[in-house]
Order: C-alpha cells, then sequence, then structure tokens
C-alpha cells in the first residue's frame, strides 16, 4: 500500500454488514477514522474531504490487488456508493 493513510488492523466484520457497506469501504473509513472522528462518525455525516480520501483509498486499495473490482460499485449504506472504472489492464 502506497499511501502512507492505511489501518494496521482489520476492521470488526459485523460493523460494515449491519451497516451495508461494502468491506472496501469499511476498510477505508476504519483508515481514516481517528480519536476525533470515529468510524460511526466518518460512515454517518462524512466531510467532503472524508468522502474524497476514503475514495481514493477505496481506488487504491482496489488498484493494489487488495480488493477486488467487484463490478466497480462499492456502497458506503444502502443510498450512497462509489463507482470505480478499471485503471490498469489486465494480464
Amino acid at each position: 500500500m502506497r499511501n502512507a493513510i492505511c489501518s494496521t488492523f482489520a476492521p470488526p466484520s459485523e460493523w460494515g454488514l449491519s451497516r451495508q457497506i461494502h468491506p472496501v469501504v469499511v476498510q477505508a473509513i476504519f483508515a481514516l477514522s481517528n480519536d476525533e472522528r470515529a468510524p460511526e462518525a466518518i460512515w454517518e455525516t462524512p466531510t467532503a474531504d472524508e468522502w474524497r480520501k476514503a475514495a481514493e483509498l477505496v481506488s487504491e486499495y482496489v488498484d493494489d490487488g487488495d480488493f477486488a473490482m467487484d463490478g466497480g460499485r462499492f456502497a458506503w449504506n444502502s443510498c450512497m456508493s462509489f463507482r470505480l472504472r478499471p485503471t490498469r489492464q489486465e494480464h
């Protein structure tokens, strides 16, 4: 992972399941969280900067092969999601 913002532990799987969040988005949210902004706060009311950084992390995680492309749609919740297009050719 090239980005300095990363999570060193896996978030609890039930956290994303109960909120209908794609696992890669959960990972991004937890990577962005800190003492000032808990994962719940970021998920419920993301700032524009948090949304942008989460999108960048999702893209990077997929690009690095940490998560599959999954059709390019990654749910933030049941109404919002990130859409990615393939950025590199698979050989």
